[in-house]
């Protein structure tokens, strides 16, 4: 099987769930909140603080302030990507030469590929103010607060399912360039 004329060597059942979790990204969210109700839930069932508020103030500041600085890090990163995959995506083979691989792509694959960087990064900037916000929120009070700390929580998974498909788009962009 040929996926932009690049051999895919993967059958079955796997290949239709990935392939779903590739055209449905505003899904991140949906398994995020998931996750992160079933953080909560474990946590009431074991009579445990919910979220990080139980933790030590220093450490759940420098959690949140690492989560940040790794979003907005991230997030700049993949704004880099986007404009070198225009230049790659745009690129002509010069006129005699054989067509460039990525040529063959069409419209609609291009527009899918740039998609998926480009819904990352706003995933990526809510991170980066919403874990802000909630160090300020929380200032120097012995416990935190929940709800903040499980938007941060929902938004940081998110980010995660969107940069392994940033991934997934750079991986396929590189097969195919090296067909």
């Amino acid at each position: 099987m040929s996926l932009y004329e690049v051999d895919i060597e993967r059958t079955g059942r796997r290949r239709s769930v990935w392939r779903w979790f590739l055209l449905h990204p505003t899904a991140d969210y949906l398994w995020a909140v998931l996750g992160v109700l079933l953080w909560l839930g474990i946590a009431m069932l074991a009579r445990q603080p919910l979220m990080v508020e139980g933790a030590d103030t220093d450490a759940r500041r420098t959690l949140l302030q690492t989560l940040a600085t790794l979003a907005g890090a991230t997030a700049g990163l993949t704004l880099t990507s986007v404009s070198m995959l225009i230049n790659v995506l745009g690129k002509k083979a010069a006129p005699g030469q054989r067509e460039l691989p990525l040529e063959r792509l069409s419209a609609t694959h291009r527009r899918q590929i740039g998609e998926v960087f480009l819904f990352a990064i706003p995933g990526l900037g809510l991170l980066v103010v919403a874990a802000l916000v909630t160090i300020v929120l929380e200032g120097d009070a012995p416990t935190g607060l929940w709800i903040p700390e499980a938007v941060v929580f929902v938004l940081a998974f998110a980010s995660v399912l969107a940069l392994l498909r940033v991934a997934w788009a750079l991986r396929r962009v590189l097969a195919i360039a090296t067909a």
